[in-house]
């Protein structure tokens, strides 16, 4: 449970009252229940589906590129031909993720920093404290065993919750308006970007399936009860509070990160912007052990000199989110951007196309429900997909303009 919280509780958590600012306090509750329903539906379908195709190939565990391998090779005709494709595909969206996520937390980061710099005269510009965050990325990524990077994680948790406990000291310390304006929507447009922020905040679809799987009793993980709809229940809660009094109390002068609010001047502040700086920081090598991994397990046959690529890949998967992060230090439409462009094809594309492949051809049930449930998940994540990109898209290109 506590690796399930941690997992989805971090710079995503402090992006939702930004999200609320778009969507108004009524729409954005109604928003994020209803997304929050709808996304553990869908990975609720994601294993189920992986149980299915694990007996059926008398297997214990198929990972995520394998189980939509072999749902694809079994479904329909026409999808037997790009099923090695798309299970590639899978590999690749879980990189970008990754990266995306570091990219993410390199500007989270810098930001925070910046802000506590700025009130003691050091000022400079984000970039270049983005820079200063390269080397000590480096050494932290160059970390190999996995077991010397949990004393880590356990720290990054404590840390994390000492934050949230400082920020909702500022959000509850005084009273707050609450006018007819922050009830409505702003917008149309501003729709996918909070799809896109909420699929951020809530999936760590690759924490999700690992943690199932270590499960001394996986089962037990799925049901009305299980482990999985107690924690999205807590995590939702969680996330509507910070969202609607984050909004409340900060109004249209919310930021992309709800830290970026707290007063510059006030010590416990900038305790709380370190804290959750140092608590992301240190998150930053857990990210990108994932994306090390996939690629690793990849190339690393096919090079004799393993040590030296080893080292390098390790270097690439520093120098390219800090690149990135370098030429869009802005956070919140990289969260969208990346939220929209991942989590709707792992979390909710892929997935309904598994479940409709496995049933295939006759086996959808009365009507052939299950078959219009697949394709109506499908084309809901292809239009947040494209929504959300298109519209994430933009607000970069606009944050770029601004800045230049």
């Amino acid at each position: 449970m506590m690796h399930m919280l941690k997992g989805s509780i971090g710079a995503g958590i402090l992006a939702m009252p930004d999200g609320f600012r778009r969507m108004g306090v009524l729409y954005g509750t109604a928003g994020l229940l209803l997304i929050g329903a709808f996304a553990t539906y869908c990975i609720h379908m994601l294993i189920t589906a992986q149980y299915e195709l694990c007996k059926r190939a008398k297997r214990g565990y198929m990972t995520y590129p394998q189980s939509l391998y072999a749902a694809l090779a079994t479904g329909p005709p026409s999808l037997r031909g790009p099923a090695r494709c798309l299970a590639e595909f899978v590999d690749v969206v879980l990189i970008i993720w990754q990266v995306g996520l570091c990219c993410v937390y390199a500007v989270f980061v810098a930001e925070n920093v910046k802000q506590v710099c700025d009130f003691y005269n050091y000022e400079l510009p984000i970039r270049m404290h983005i820079c200063a965050l390269f080397v000590p990325l480096l050494i932290l990524n160059m970390v190999k065993n996995l077991k010397l990077l949990s004393p880590i994680s356990s720290l990054s948790n404590l840390i994390t919750l000492l934050g949230l406990i400082l920020v909702f000291y500022y959000l509850i310390e005084d009273d707050f308006d609450v006018d007819d304006e922050k009830m409505q929507i702003k917008s149309l447009i501003d729709i996918p970007v909070f799809v896109g922020t909420t699929l951020f905040a809530l999936e760590a679809v690759g924490v999700i399936l690992a943690l199932e799987y270590n499960m001394d009793h996986p089962k037990r993980f799925l049901g009305y009860f299980g482990l999985f709809n107690i924690a999205m229940t807590m995590i939702l809660a969680l996330y509507a509070l910070v969202g609607v009094f984050g909004y409340l109390k900060y109004g249209d002068n919310i930021k992309a990160s709800l830290t970026l609010n707290l007063p510059q001047e006030q010590k416990k502040a900038q305790a709380a912007k370190l804290i959750f700086g140092l608590a992301i920081f240190l998150t930053f090598p857990l990210q990108n052990f994932v994306a090390y991994n996939v690629i690793w397990s990849r190339i690393s046959h096919k090079y004799t000199t393993a040590a030296t690529c080893d080292y390098f890949l390790r270097i690439v998967l520093v120098v390219i989110p800090v690149a990135v992060a370098i030429a869009v230090p802005s956070l919140g439409p990289v969260i969208s951007l990346v939220g929209a462009l991942c989590l709707s094809l792992l979390a909710v594309v892929f997935p309904a196309l598994m479940d409709m492949c496995l049933w295939y051809p006759d086996k959808y049930g009365p009507c052939n429900y299950k078959l219009f449930r697949d394709l109506i998940i499908i084309l809901c994540g292809i239009f947040s997909l494209v929504s959300g990109v298109y519209t994430s898209a933009l607000e970069m290109i606009h944050e770029i303009n601004k800045g230049s």
